[in-house]
């Protein structure tokens, strides 16, 4: 008589795949770490306009501080194009919007390269006696005479723009402002500036020295866009 061989009984469900969830937790820590390190790191500006106003001493303010609109403008004292802005286009368009209320123009001492990183350094020494614009114009003016690559150069310069010279040179050859063009440099870069002159109008970059009527388009286009909010 043939012998009944016993069935082993199945077993109730599928074993559970210790091995799968482990490794999906992991995974899930290992995300969450990710972004809580993400989280932690130095929030970039969301503009570059609200960086200069949580930042007053890095950048040189005109006009009111209730305009609608805002023009930030990013230039270096070696690029022609910068030169050609500030010496024909920039003070119709502060006279045209600035002086009305319109638009508060905001400048951020910026340097391309090391060769014009102590000029933006000495504006900023100019600005603390009160002349920024002055100087700012002057050295736009002057670009290419070997006269500002120097400390002389530039301390003879503030002196004939009437500022306390032993105060400018001071400061400059303490190089007091170096570390604010050298953040100014870093938030430019973060928003996308790697070329001189840009500009922001209201938060909108552009790129070039555009003329007149350009600037005008998307200085009314701003304010329209203020008043239809």
């Amino acid at each position: 008589m043939a012998k009944r061989v016993k069935r082993k009984p199945r077993e109730q469900g599928r074993q559970t795949n210790w091995w799968l969830i482990g490794a999906i937790i992991f995974g899930g820590v290992v995300v969450i770490f990710a972004l809580l390190y993400l989280a932690l790191q130095e929030p970039e500006p969301s503009t570059l306009a609200q960086y200069c106003l949580d930042n007053p001493d890095n950048c040189i303010f005109e006009g009111s501080a209730d305009a609608p609109v805002n023009v930030v403008e990013i230039s270096d004292y070696g690029c022609s194009h910068c030169r050609d802005f500030n010496l024909e286009t920039a003070g119709l368009l502060k006279d045209l919007y600035v002086s009305t209320g319109d638009v508060q123009w905001i400048v951020m001492p910026f340097a391309l390269n090391d060769g014009t990183f102590p000029l933006a350094a000495a504006a900023l020494c100019a600005n603390d006696q009160g002349q920024f614009n002055e100087f700012h114009h002057r050295l736009f003016e002057l670009q290419g005479d070997p006269m500002i690559y120097s400390s002389e150069g530039l301390g003879l310069l503030a002196a004939d723009l009437g500022m306390d010279r032993a105060a400018f040179d001071s400061c400059f050859e303490n190089a007091t402002h170096a570390n604010v063009v050298q953040a100014n440099i870093r938030e430019a870069s973060l928003v996308g500036v790697n070329a001189t002159p840009t500009f922001f109008v209201n938060d909108k970059k552009l790129g070039g020295n555009y003329p007149l009527t350009a600037f005008q388009a998307e200085i009314a286009s701003a304010l329209g866009d203020v008043d239809a909010n």
